[in-house]
């Protein structure tokens, strides 16, 4: 399949399946948070690897939508799945649990699965919603360094880019 045909059949598996979700920070559709993933992987990282692109735009369909890996597999190809299914938390355990997962496993994952991490921790650095208690987000932003850390080496340019956002936020 060429590139420009996965891309586009991952954008279509994601925007149908994440339809009518929502971002907590400001109410935007949800697929806006997926594009920006994508696009910090090509625009600072300068990725252009379709499967690492796809896997980014539906690296979270598995665990926020009823999309199967079968449906992943089927629409994309092996490559995506195996990305989307590392990126994907188990959701049967709790954030905590699945907070101490990812930093355990993390450190062995492919430097694909790092670097969109990374992008997504740039984007969620940047979209706290407005609830969140200052014990949350602090808890919160302490979990992200730690990640972060973890997938620096992914992409310098986008670790950068994860502390300007972290530290824009901060000064707000």
């Amino acid at each position: 399949m060429s590139s420009h045909k996965l891309l586009i059949k991952s954008l279509e598996l994601a925007s149908k399946n994440h339809a009518q979700q929502k971002r907590k920070s400001d109410g935007s559709p949800y697929i806006n948070h997926l594009i920006e993933v994508t696009a910090l992987l090509t625009d600072i990282a300068e990725i252009d690897d379709a499967n690492e692109l796809s896997a980014a735009i539906l690296h979270d369909i598995l665990e926020d939508t009823d999309v199967t890996r079968d449906e992943i597999y089927k629409s994309c190809g092996n490559c995506v799945l195996e990305l989307v299914e590392a990126l994907s938390d188990d959701r049967s355990l709790s954030l905590e649990e699945r907070r101490e997962e990812t930093l355990r496993v993390l450190p062995n994952k492919p430097t694909g699965v790092k670097r969109i991490k990374l992008a997504d921790l740039c984007s969620n650095a940047s979209a706290i919603p407005l609830g969140w208690s200052l014990d949350r987000q602090r808890e919160y932003f302490q979990w992200l360094d730690q990640v972060a850390e973890i997938c620096k080496e992914s992409s310098f340019a986008l670790y950068n880019e994860y502390l300007r956002r972290r530290a824009e936020y901060i000064s707000e």
